[in-house]
């Protein structure tokens, strides 16, 4: 069996199940999830984050704890190191994802590996990606005002345009870690998309859209998707950026799963180059190579 651990919000969690699925079907056995995680108290240090995929026709099973107790969560220090540096030699481990970029040896873990870690990268899943594509679509289907964005969305030349407030502004270990992208940042991919697509139509998603009122005037023609106000929830404002043709993104998981859905053929993509507020972090696996970077 392979054992993901989820970890943050919608985004983060789907990057660690389509790299816990890959694993999995790579060894042809099953994926559990273990969302115990989820439930802890944060005691304010990070955002407390819910179980999100359940919205999604995702088939998967819930790691319960007597599967957990398979693993020694307290092993012996060197037994780790060595898992670590030759993970081919055990029949049975727990992964502890220990740099950002891809991890070369990752498809050689054994067939009973639980996984804990961010694997923010598609060169995890890309092998499988229109199965996974298919798994990550909504049971329900679109609410009404989800519907009416979508038909606007799937008719124009549509862009979304994604700005990540909340807690990377609020919370200051959030802040400190991850930043948030300056308003020259949006002006600079604007005029990125305008000189690729004609006419094209923005569609703004945010967790502050109040914030984006104010402070996005320079953008037209647009619209404002009002989630919060509308009763759109969270996965349906990722289905809806997915449909549209080209996407510019923050520095968000949430976000790349939305472009990185988007099966326009021509899409045009654009993606901060710098993911992190430390810049001496390795993200060269994390955007993909056809996306622009600026």
């Amino acid at each position: 069996m392979i054992v993901v651990k989820l970890i943050g919000g919608l985004g983060n969690q789907l990057f660690q199940y389509a790299a816990g699925l890959a694993l999995a079907n790579y060894h042809k056995n099953e994926l559990y999830l273990d969302i115990s995680h989820l439930n802890q108290d944060s005691k304010g240090a990070y955002t407390k984050r819910k179980f999100e995929l359940d919205k999604f026709k995702i088939n998967t099973k819930i790691a319960d704890k007597a599967i957990l107790d398979n693993f020694n969560f307290n092993g012996n220090k060197l037994i780790t190191k060595l898992k670590k540096l030759t993970p081919g030699l055990f029949k049975k481990m727990i992964f502890n994802e220990h740099q950002f970029n891809f991890h070369a040896n990752f498809f050689k873990l054994p067939a009973t590996t639980y996984l804990n870690g961010y694997w923010q990268s598609e060169k995890y899943f890309n092998s499988f990606k229109d199965k996974l594509i298919a798994s990550i679509s909504l049971i329900e289907p679109l609410s009404e005002h989800a519907k009416a964005f979508d038909a606007r969305i799937t008719s124009t030349k549509s862009v979304s345009v994604h700005i990540r407030r909340g807690d990377f502004v609020s919370l200051k270990s959030a802040n400190h870690f991850h930043g948030y992208l300056e308003i020259d940042h949006y002006k600079q991919a604007i005029e990125i998309i305008k000189s690729k697509v004609e006419n094209p139509s923005f569609f703004i998603f945010s967790d502050d859209i109040e914030w984006c009122k104010t402070n996005f005037d320079f953008i037209s023609p647009k619209e404002f998707v009002e989630g919060k106000l509308l009763g759109i929830s969270t996965h349906e404002e990722l289905i809806l950026m997915s449909h549209c043709k080209h996407n510019i993104i923050a520095n968000s998981s949430f976000s790349w799963w939305a472009a990185w859905l988007n099966q326009y053929q021509d899409k045009v993509v654009v993606a901060p180059k710098n993911w992190f507020a430390d810049k001496t972090i390795n993200t060269n696996d994390l955007i993909p190579s056809n996306w622009i970077k600026i």
